[in-house]
């Protein structure tokens, strides 16, 4: 039989799910049909959720308005000014932008990610294609293990969702609550448009507020970029030496 209390996490379980759908689909680039779908399902029950959880401040009612208000073409311009094809120096989506300032760190960092991932029977793909610590990578694993934690607790028992609540806290405390409530902050500070601005700060206040929830601290705290060393020279070969591919080079 289900307790008063399993049923509560239940729901919180769902709604953190829901949450988490918001995230992933405000940082991605948005599609015609996807845009449709955020507009018509997610806006709407994330207002709702809204009004009436506890943990749910003025910051998810303002990004659900400036969601509900903005068109697709409007929406599109700004995540590309945000986000441009080249990596955005300003506000970079990946965790290795902030974290890991020699390759071999970074490489650490990238395994882990993908190790918790492989763990759970996932990989990075869809259409989109973007690495493992990628800003949308890392809250669609949170995503799922909240909706995973939600069925466990309906189908499976207490203890399986215990074990989904113990990787997503391993996960919070080791990435995603290291580096995007800076990257919330800065994202907030520099957004072209008044949706990204509000998704900054929602993206921000989420994450820290579900560390306070789980009673954790993060491995470390970054909210700056690290700094992107110039090239030695004009060319792309070593100082002071010709590119070693000659005229192939594709540079």
């Amino acid at each position: 039989m289900t307790t008063v209390l399993e049923q509560d996490d239940w729901v919180q379980a769902v709604a953190r799910t829901l949450v988490y759908d918001f995230l992933v689909r405000g940082f991605t680039y948005p599609t015609a049909s996807m845009w449709h779908a955020t507009q018509q399902v997610i806006v709407p029950a994330i207002a709702e959720l809204a009004t009436s959880d506890r943990f749910l401040d003025a910051r998810f009612r303002e990004a659900v308005a400036a969601a509900a208000a903005t068109g697709f073409e409007q929406a599109r311009r700004a995540h590309g000014v945000l986000f441009p094809p080249i990596e955005s120096q300003d506000c970079p989506g990946y965790e290795t932008a902030y974290r890991g300032s020699e390759v071999f760190q970074q490489a650490h960092i990238m395994a882990d990610v993908a190790g918790f991932y492989r763990a759970h029977g996932l990989r990075p793909g869809a259409p989109q294609r973007e690495r493992p610590d990628h800003i949308t990578t890392e809250l669609t694993f949170m995503q799922f293990l909240s909706r995973k934690e939600a069925y466990a607790l309906e189908h499976l028992g207490a203890d399986r969702a215990d074990e989904c609540r113990a990787t997503q806290t391993l996960f919070l405390r080791d990435h995603l609550g290291c580096w995007a409530p800076g990257m919330g902050e800065r994202m907030a500070a520099i957004a072209p448009d008044p949706l990204f601005g509000a998704l900054g700060l929602l993206l921000a206040a989420w994450v820290e507020h579900e560390m306070q929830a789980l009673g954790i601290e993060p491995a470390e705290l970054t909210g700056q970029p690290l700094p992107v060393p110039l090239p030695a020279s004009d060319g792309c070969g070593p100082e002071g030496h010709d590119c070693p591919a000659a005229g192939d080079c594709l540079c």
